[in-house]
């Protein structure tokens, strides 16, 4: 194998590896970050509607607005 096929496969697996690097490090940080959200807050359900309001509801089915 010459030095360009060795550069130009290389180059294309780290592009490759970090594609998918990005792309399941994105979902598992969102579902880290809504977990750890509905933990702080003690919260079931959480839902933000058409005015940007957060509302939150607890394990006993009481809503809240939070801003």
């Amino acid at each position: 194998m010459d030095s360009t096929t060795h550069t130009i496969l290389s180059t294309a697996m780290l592009f490759v590896a970090y594609k998918v690097g990005r792309h399941f490090g994105y979902r598992d940080g969102l579902v880290d970050v809504w977990a750890s959200l509905l933990s702080v807050f003690k919260a079931k359900k959480m839902v933000i509607n058409e005015k940007d309001e957060l509302i939150i509801t607890d394990k006993n089915g009481n809503e809240r607005k939070i801003n």
